[in-house]
Formats: C-alpha cells, sequence, structure tokens
C-alpha cells in the first residue's frame, strides 16, 4: 500500500474515532467510546510497524520537513510551559475540591484523585528526565 493512501486513511480513521468520542462523550453513550477505543486499539500496530516513515506519511506534496536545533528549542520550551501549566491546574483544581469537601463531600475522592495523578505525572517526568539524562 502507497505510504501516501495509508496516511490518508490514518487521517480519516482518526477523525471518525474523534468524532466517536465526542458524540459518545457528549449524548453519554459508552459504546461509541468503546467502538472509538477499539478503532484506536486497531491502528496502533500499523501506525508503530510505520513508525519510520510517518514524516513520509503526512508530507504534503511539497512540503519539506526541515528541523532545526531552534524549532527544537523552540518545541523543547513550548511543551515544558504547557506541561507546567497543566499540571498546575490539576493540582490547584484538586486543591479547591477538598477545600470544599465540607461543603461537596461527594467529590472529595476526586480531589485526592487529582494530587494523586500530580504525583504520578511528576514521578514519571523526573524518573525519565534521569533516564535521558543517562542515555544522552
Amino acid at each position: 500500500m502507497n505510504l501516501k493512501t495509508l496516511g490518508n486513511g490514518l487521517k480519516i480513521t482518526s477523525g471518525f474515532s474523534t468524532a466517536l468520542w465526542v458524540v459518545g462523550l457528549i449524548l453519554g453513550n459508552i459504546y461509541l467510546v468503546v467502538l472509538a477505543i477499539v478503532i484506536l486499539i486497531i491502528i496502533i500496530p500499523v501506525v508503530y510497524s510505520k513508525r519510520d516513515k510517518l514524516d513520509e506519511m503526512f508530507k504534503g506534496k511539497d512540503d519539506l520537513i526541515i528541523e532545526d536545533e531552534r524549532t527544537h528549542l523552540i518545541n523543547e520550551k513550548a511543551s515544558n510551559m504547557a506541561f507546567g501549566i497543566s499540571l498546575g491546574i490539576i493540582f490547584y483544581v484538586g486543591v479547591a475540591i477538598v477545600a470544599l469537601r465540607n461543603s461537596y463531600p461527594q467529590l472529595t475522592l476526586a480531589g485526592y484523585t487529582l494530587f494523586a495523578v500530580t504525583a504520578l505525572v511528576l514521578v514519571i517526568y523526573f524518573l525519565s528526565t534521569v533516564y535521558y539524562n543517562r542515555k544522552y
């Protein structure tokens, strides 16, 4: 199969799967969400098997992918900022929920879960940082 055709098929399938997620969440239909997950599980081996040729699959006719150190630095800084902001928001939403535990006791577990997610993400981040510092 041609790489461009496979890339277009993956784009269409990904869009369809995203639409299923959104419609499933809006309608509260778990079957649509499960169908979207199944579609993604089917897509993952295809993408993994062609992982070395992904840039060829998704390039346009005359598009050239040019990456330099500046592009990598910008992407790294942007991703670090997005990561930090997301982690901060998750933590402070957890703080707000736990602070409201007297008014909304049913949400206390959700607040503690957000704390646990924040801690887990930080552990994964620091472990991956140590790993890549040793690797490079």
